[in-house]
């Protein structure tokens, strides 16, 4: 059996509204106790774009950091508190020569 994709993701909310209009704007809220995570790997544009609306939103949780030349990652918080990663992953610096 091989894995395809994912078929869904569910979060549960005590508030489905507010947790609905932040994933489609981003905006902030209060951390959950135990927050659960979801990663994206996003293009170049997409990863500036999604930054940019989740500072005006006040959802950074943590500044975009390059643990190495390829990789740029930031975390943000929904307002149920779920980490989410946004990554872009730079394949062209992989054939770059020093």
């Amino acid at each position: 059996m091989a894995v395809h994709g994912i078929n869904h993701i569910a979060f549960r909310t005590p508030d489905a509204a507010r947790l609905r209009a932040f994933h489609l704007e981003l905006s902030s809220g209060r951390p959950a106790e135990d927050p659960d995570e979801i990663a994206f790997d996003v293009d170049a544009a997409g990863f500036d774009a999604a930054l940019g609306r989740a500072r005006r939103l006040d959802a950074v949780q943590r500044d975009p950091v390059a643990p190495n030349p390829w990789q740029p990652f930031v975390v943000l918080r929904d307002p149920d508190g779920r980490r989410i990663e946004l990554t872009h992953d730079d394949r062209g610096v992989y054939w770059q020569e020093d």
